[in-house]
């Protein structure tokens, strides 16, 4: 074999010796965040700082939708769509929460138009959640220094507008969607049927890609420090994977409420929707101390 023939494979297993040891140097890494982390998280407050969130999530969401449903209102008309957008958010629930589909069904149909003062006191109601996510992120951050009060509120006023903007944007969404289905693609997916397949891993997955997405945003923007933007998708989508196994086998747990009924009796779901936001929030907390070491 000639020299010149030589170089070209002498090339490529250099290049994959340096590949592998990079991919081994992130796996040591990775599994040095896992075990700090797991340290940091077990010997912190983090689990009461969960409970906090999950209490305010019950005092929060209805006001937080019922504000976001007068705004969406008084954007559209189309019933189907806010049908729609009710139907991506409870996604984000086990499917055994009947009183909060209820609730979203009568706050939708109610239609209520709220005057200055009523979107001031529901908006001050929905702003208690965000509050004490951003006061838990930071805490598991390690953050010295608080914000003041007046920043504090800020970032969770901040926060309240992410997320009706992202209650808006699945309204176009799901209006884009319908438009498509409507014209060009059911003849697409005739001619390639892999489109169905893709169809419905997309679906399955969006509700995991969009949570990623959101928690990579709260772990950069919410902690009082200075944080490097790229350093916080890695503690996303592993928070990404582990609240979507959290809700596969939270769903299989409470698949049959009679067993929580016999206990709590006729408040038995919502003492499943308060573990069930506190496990959420156990899982986001994990991501940031995942993150931060």
């Amino acid at each position: 074999m000639q020299p010149a023939q030589r170089l070209p494979r002498r090339d490529a297993r250099e290049r994959l010796g340096r590949l592998w040891s990079r991919f081994r140097g992130w796996g040591h890494l990775v599994g040095r965040a896992f075990w700090r982390g797991s340290l940091e998280f077990y010997g912190s407050d983090d689990l009461t700082h969960a409970a906090s969130v999950a209490y305010y999530a019950l005092l929060s969401i209805f006001p937080f939708f019922l504000l976001a449903f007068s705004i969406l209102g008084s954007v559209t008309g189309d019933e189907e769509r806010r049908v729609a957008t009710i139907g991506f958010l409870l996604k984000y629930f086990p499917t055994q929460f009947d009183f909060l589909t209820r609730q979203l069904d009568a706050l939708r149909q109610t239609r209520v138009q709220l005057g200055i003062g009523g979107a001031i006191a529901m908006t001050w109601a929905a702003l208690g959640f965000f509050s004490a996510i951003s006061s838990a992120v930071n805490h598991a951050w390690g953050v010295e220094k608080q914000r003041s009060y007046v920043k504090h509120k800020l970032v969770s006023f901040l926060m309240l507008l992410a997320a009706g903007l992202l209650l808006a944007l699945a309204l176009l969404l799901g209006s884009a969607l319908q438009i498509v289905d409507a014209t060009w693609y059911p003849a697409a997916v005739a001619r390639v049927p892999a489109l169905a397949v893709l169809q419905s891993l997309a679906l399955r997955w969006a509700t995991t890609i969009l949570f990623i997405v959101v928690v990579g945003l709260v772990y950069y923007f919410v902690p009082n420090a200075k944080v490097h933007f790229w350093d916080v998708w890695p503690g996303a989508v592993v928070t990404g994977l582990l609240w979507r196994g959290t809700l596969e086998g939270f769903s299989y747990y409470v698949r049959d409420m009679n067993r929580f009924t016999l206990v709590h009796g006729s408040i038995a779901a919502v003492v499943v929707f308060l573990i069930w936001v506190y496990a959420c929030a156990v899982v986001l907390l994990y991501g940031v101390e995942f993150t931060a070491a």
